[in-house]
């Protein structure tokens, strides 16, 4: 994936490690031919990195995600804050 509003986007999934909830990196998701997806909360979803101006929870930002096998799709994504987590890191 990639956003005019970031110098790049990562894919993260939320793994739990003991008692802690950590979230990690990844290569990108596994999507069904025909089937969905869901990017959310707490779950799967997409890490804008290096912003270029600070992003408002709600707000929708242009992003344009790249499949293997079905090219690219663009996309207006809604930013929603990380729970609890500081306002300059939000996704």
């Amino acid at each position: 994936a990639s956003s005019a509003a970031a110098a790049r986007v990562e894919t993260h999934v939320v793994e739990k490690q003991g008692d802690v909830m950590r979230m990690r990196e990844v290569k990108g998701y596994d999507v069904p031919a025909r089937g969905g997806f869901e990017l959310k909360p707490g779950g799967p979803h997409l890490m804008l990195v290096d912003i270029k101006r600070q992003l408002k929870a709600g707000e929708k930002v242009p992003v344009v995600l790249r499949f293997q096998n079905a090219g690219e799709v663009k996309a207006e994504l809604e930013v929603r804050p990380l729970g609890g987590a500081p306002k300059a890191h939000q996704h």
